[in-house]
């Protein structure tokens, strides 16, 4: 692929472009924009726009660069993390003129990048989503916001648009493994879909206002300093004592989030304080516990 059209590739992955934009951005004149772009079929202009955009919200291409920027979120662990930026940035070779061919890619990369395309322009979808079996397959018309990813899900945070009958509600997040068919509708210059978002299957970071102090002990203390975790949000260092133990502070919107990870770490971490949402939390432990110890055959 021919340099020009790879940089009008990357450009056009950010946001919807003018032929002045492209042209002025590359020290060219518009009919040579024009050129470049004829010959690239999943690439039309809009009238009303007054700008290019991608056929279908998906380019036959997306650089190494663009795409790298997806998914580096979906790495675990934050260290291996800043290491993978770090070695790559070093590499010393342009990530934008290496140039990925997204047929070959899989489902779960061309939802992916479908939407945050839709996102970047500002363009309304038609979601076909199902939660469990296809009879409870249903129809949205949404504006997406932001694509996030937990425990290696991803999940969309969306609003529900004007033609959707859940107009201007936002929408607790939809993982993307039940999003089937994604269609354009249409683009709009009212507004701007984008708003950046860290959280879960439960909500948002913003959202989440409820706070528990827990104890790590052991592996879990261990643990949770050499993954790096307090780097994470949710999470807040308090102090160490002198054998290593950790007191942190956890924001959910769940509870059912804490009670996952005290029992993951059972004996390892548990819970510092004695409030009543504190207690509910320990009885939910303790229902759960009981459940599985009286369908153990001793």
């Amino acid at each position: 692929m021919q340099e020009r059209k790879k940089k009008i590739y990357n450009e056009l992955f950010k946001q919807v472009c003018s032929k002045q934009y492209l042209a002025e951005k590359f020290s060219v004149t518009t009919k040579t924009i024009e050129n470049a772009i004829k010959t690239c079929d999943d690439i039309i202009y809009s009238k009303k726009l007054g700008a290019y955009h991608f056929k279908d919200l998906m380019p036959s291409y997306i650089s190494y660069q663009n795409y790298f920027d997806l998914f580096k979120d979906n790495l675990a662990n934050p260290i291996l993390k800043k290491d993978m930026i770090k070695s790559i940035n070093g590499l010393g070779e342009d990530l934008n003129s290496i140039m990925v061919e997204t047929k070959q890619l899989s489902d779960l990369s061309k939802k992916i990048i479908r939407l945050n395309i839709a996102i970047n322009h500002n363009c309304v979808v038609k979601l076909s989503y199902k939660r469990g079996d296809e009879l409870n397959r249903k129809i949205y018309y949404i504006r997406p916001n932001s694509i996030i990813t937990a425990e290696y899900i991803y999940y969309l945070y969306l609003t529900y648009d004007k033609k959707d009958k859940n107009s201007g509600v936002e929408k607790r997040p939809f993982a993307f493994n039940g999003i089937n068919d994604i269609e354009q509708v249409e683009y709009t210059k009212d507004s701007t879909f984008r708003i950046n978002k860290i959280g879960n299957s439960f909500g948002t970071f913003e959202e989440a206002n409820r706070q528990v102090t827990l104890k790590l002990t052991g592996r879990s203390a261990n643990f949770f300093k050499r993954e790096g975790l307090f780097n994470n949000p949710y999470y807040r260092f308090i102090s160490e004592e002198s054998n290593g133990d950790i007191e942190m502070i956890m924001t959910y919107n769940h509870k059912i989030e804490v009670i996952k990870l005290v029992q993951q770490w059972l004996p390892y971490i548990f819970i510092a304080d004695n409030s009543s949402e504190a207690e509910e939390i320990i009885r939910g432990i303790e229902k759960h516990c009981q459940i599985f110890f009286d369908g153990v055959e001793v």
